[in-house]
């Protein structure tokens, strides 16, 4: 029976997700979904990104692949020469034309009905349709300040406020780790940062489960090494 395996913030850490995709025997039936930030920080995006070519992963947009799509916009396509830090060009000039392609077709939110769930990267202003949000919140939103989305580690975290339907099931909060709210799973556990590496698994047609009966849903596993100090998103 086809499987949903959704999982959080990548980062280049290929070995950890080869891995992680072991653990929950993925098999050619499975469909295979990431909540974005497959690229950056990590040894090898490249390696990341043909893995999901390969196993015809979908995966939305993160906020570093926005940043990686301004930058060949601007430079690729308007010529104009854009400050990056030299682990970030680096990344830029060594992605092939696959995976640019793919990046380019990466949707800011992905509807799963047979779930009853929506994925996104960052999040979502919790009173707005999601056909309605701004990309940079879905691909920026950490916290709610004095109404607004921010993308600063707030006290109030959207999905604190976020009533659902549908479940959101969403990645970038690190600092947070794994999120369990009744309309809401976050699933960046922080690998990158030498942490864990986790997937969502649902059943066909199955819907979230209750936070109380979550955890059996998960699967983790361990980073291989802190590959980058947090400094930000």
């Amino acid at each position: 029976m086809k499987r949903t395996v959704i999982v959080g913030d990548v980062h280049g850490c290929r070995e950890e997700l080869e891995q992680l995709l072991a653990a929950v025997s993925l098999d050619a039936t499975d469909s295979l979904v990431f909540v974005g930030d497959l690229v950056a920080r990590g040894p090898d995006s490249q390696g990341v990104l043909e893995l999901a070519i390969r196993y015809r992963a979908k995966s939305v947009m993160g906020n570093h692949e926005r940043h990686l799509l301004e930058v060949f916009d601007a430079e690729r396509r308007r010529g104009k020469s854009v400050d990056l830090s030299p682990g970030y060009r680096k990344l830029f000039e060594e992605l092939k034309a696959e995976h640019w392609a793919y990046l380019q077709a990466m949707p800011v939110y992905l509807d799963l009905p047979q779930h009853q769930a929506v994925v996104v990267h960052a999040g979502l202003q919790p009173d707005v349709p999601i056909a309605q949000q701004d990309p940079w919140v879905l691909t920026h939103i950490r916290s709610i300040e004095e109404g607004r989305a921010s993308a600063h580690l707030g006290e109030c975290s959207w999905a604190t406020r976020y009533t659902g339907p549908p479940h959101v099931i969403f990645g970038h909060s690190a600092q947070r780790g794994l999120q369990l709210l009744e309309h809401a799973t976050g699933l960046d556990t922080g690998c990158v940062y030498g942490k864990q590496l986790t997937a969502l698994l649902l059943e066909a047609e199955q819907r979230v489960p209750p936070v109380a009966e979550r955890l059996p849903a998960l699967v983790s596993v361990n980073a291989r090494s802190v590959h980058h100090r947090h400094r930000g998103s």
